[in-house]
């Protein structure tokens, strides 16, 4: 599980393709951040990554280590239809 955080502060969890686990893997995928003021707040800033749909708001969840409640950020494999 990758952990970021948002604009507001707030902590962001990161749902993304089986093949990404790690932070570095992450990282290398950046190729911007997105900036779509009629998006979300939450997907304001997020980063943009190579091959993937995303970042899209999937809703929030609890963290079982915590309680706290984070926002998921959602990123996909591109349909091959």
């Amino acid at each position: 599980m990758i952990i970021g955080t948002l604009e507001n502060g707030n902590k962001c969890v990161y749902d993304l393709p089986k093949g990404v686990k790690t932070a570095e893997q992450f990282t290398a995928l950046i190729v911007g951040y997105n900036n779509k003021p009629w998006q979300r707040e939450e997907l304001q800033n997020q980063p943009i990554l190579i091959g993937l749909n995303g970042p899209m708001y999937n809703g929030t969840a609890y963290l079982k280590s915590t309680g706290e409640e984070v926002t998921i950020i959602r990123y996909e494999q591109p349909s091959k239809y």
